[in-house]
């Protein structure tokens, strides 16, 4: 049996190797994102946004199924059943086959008649996108193969091999540009194949590691009544839960195409990368943590788990705040110096969508201990319903007032009532006290966001919008940000954060 100090040290390790992933994946995409924009044009990157989230809706369950499969392996590891843990694996892979044909069923019939009639796309880029809708499907189908294999490297905390996927990832994403920077063909048809063969790439390699190291990762189909109906119940309910976010998130999409066609949706596209890199911080510590709430929990060291939750929240959140704050202040600069050209609303729609995410990073910690507990009705279908919602009340909104920002702040207030809903949940469900959330987790949020605030707002009232003030505001909310999580965190906390600073180091 593990020690509380060994999970700790395996959870700042991996926590590590995590983020050194992401900030190659963010500097990538910061560049990449650029020249991609510029490429394709405002018009082609808008249709390429709005195809391709449409196609993700239709894989809504991934998150939902990889959850599931994350939880039963790590269960079977817990409990060191490894025939049970081999019957897991080979079950959620006879299941994700399935689905996979479903999908492209379902893709090439009704999603297919949906973009043909129903998506605003100009006549003249009609055949490039319905390109993209194809290869869009190739991609979603290998995301959906690859859950089982990602799940079983999850589980078993190898998260080395996930930062090196991360790294090839990388490398593609500027071979992409490469590409499309010198070759003749259509740029938009080109981007969405090449995008759709890393897609195929990544999953290959997750299967071809799990194959050669773990032994229960065999792909040979496998039904077990009990088990799939045990499993079921949990995909049912995820399964309800991933369709409200995807309906909620991706529908305001196209709600968005609806009114005021692909341009606009360029600037989401746009606004949905920039907070889609404080969501990988929150990601990566609950990449981290979450076998540890589940398996905690499958060994009835339920205080450890309510632990592991109330400070991963916290941690998440000081970590994204670090990011979102000092772009808050200084969106409209950032933007044209990423950029150069910024399409219209996409400076509102990037706040808006980073107070969301800020958010939306207290959430993964309160569903991924209902998951362990297994009573995950009431959050998956209860919670989520505030943000299904959002996708009645912004096109109602919408059409009385066409406000593009509008969705935005419908999706905001949501996320609010969802993250409230969760931590009643939890509380119901293993006694998550009120007042002990509170305390260690909002009062410390609370406190850390005035500080930054402002201090953030100080500089950008003292200084006019130029590199200098971006570079003051960056490093004034920085340093009295990390001052505040200084006297903000206990001293076993700023342990955890020390052996994440020296793990870093010694992997640099």
């Amino acid at each position: 049996m593990t020690t509380t100090s060994e999970n700790n040290k395996r959870i700042a390790k991996n926590t590590a190797l995590l983020y050194i992933r992401m900030l190659l994946i963010l500097a990538v995409t910061l560049y990449t994102s650029r020249v991609v924009l510029r490429v394709l044009g405002v018009e082609d990157f808008g249709i390429f946004n709005i195809v391709a989230g449409f196609v993700s809706m239709l894989a809504f369950f991934t998150s939902s199924l990889s959850n599931v499969s994350q939880r039963y392996l790590s269960l079977g590891l817990g409990h060191r059943d490894m025939v049970r843990t081999t019957q897991c694996f080979r079950q959620s892979f006879t299941l994700l086959t399935g689905i996979s044909v479903m999908v492209l069923i379902a893709g090439e019939t009704v999603g297919l008649w949906f973009v043909c009639n129903k998506l605003v796309i100009p006549p003249s880029r009609y055949e490039a996108a319905l390109w993209v809708y194809q290869f869009a499907l190739v991609s979603v189908v290998s995301s959906i193969m690859q859950v089982p294999f990602l799940a079983d490297i999850i589980a078993r905390e190898k998260m080395g091999i996930y930062a090196y996927v991360g790294i090839f990832e990388a490398v593609s994403r500027l071979l992409i540009v490469y590409v499309l920077l010198v070759a003749s063909m259509d740029a938009l048809i080109l981007y969405g194949l090449l995008t759709a063969t890393v897609s195929v790439l990544t999953w290959c390699f997750y299967a071809g590691y799990c194959f050669r190291y773990f032994p229960e990762s065999k792909c040979t189909f496998y039904w077990d009544r009990s088990l799939a109906r045990e499993m079921s119940k949990f995909v049912g309910y995820n399964l309800f839960g991933c369709f409200a976010f995807s309906a909620g998130v991706q529908g305001t999409n196209v709600i968005l195409n609806l009114f005021f066609g692909p341009v606009v949706n360029a600037a989401r596209g746009i606004a949905t990368q920039i907070s889609a890199v404080v969501a990988r911080f929150s990601e990566n510590v609950m990449t981290a943590v979450k076998p540890q709430i589940i398996k905690s929990y499958a060994s009835g060291e339920r205080a450890y788990m309510l632990q592991l939750v109330e400070r991963s929240s916290k941690y998440s959140f000081f970590l994204a705040a670090f990011i979102a704050l000092p772009v808050l202040f200084e969106t409209d600069y950032v933007l044209r110096l990423w950029l150069g050209h910024v399409p219209d609303y996409t400076v509102q729609f990037a706040r808006l969508t980073l107070c969301e995410q800020l958010v939306g990073v207290l959430i993964p910690p309160l569903w991924i201990a209902a998951n362990a507990t297994g009573k995950i009705k009431n959050n998956q279908v209860y919670g989520r319903l505030f943000v299904l919602s959002a996708l009645p009340v912004s096109y109602l909104l919408l059409c009385l007032y066409p406000l593009p920002a509008l969705p935005m702040v419908v999706l905001l207030l949501a996320q609010i009532g969802y993250w409230v809903y969760c931590v009643y949940d939890i509380h119901k469900q293993v006694g998550l006290d009120f007042r002990h959330y509170g305390r260690k987790v909002v009062f410390p949020i609370l406190i850390q966001l005035l500080v930054m605030g402002t201090v953030g707002w100080g500089v950008v009232s003292l200084m006019d919008s130029t590199f200098l003030r971006c570079v003051s505001v960056t490093l004034a909310t920085f340093v009295f940000g990390l001052l505040a999580c200084h006297l903000l965190l206990e001293r076993n906390e700023r342990t955890f954060f020390k052996n994440l600073i020296i793990t870093k180091i010694k992997k640099k």
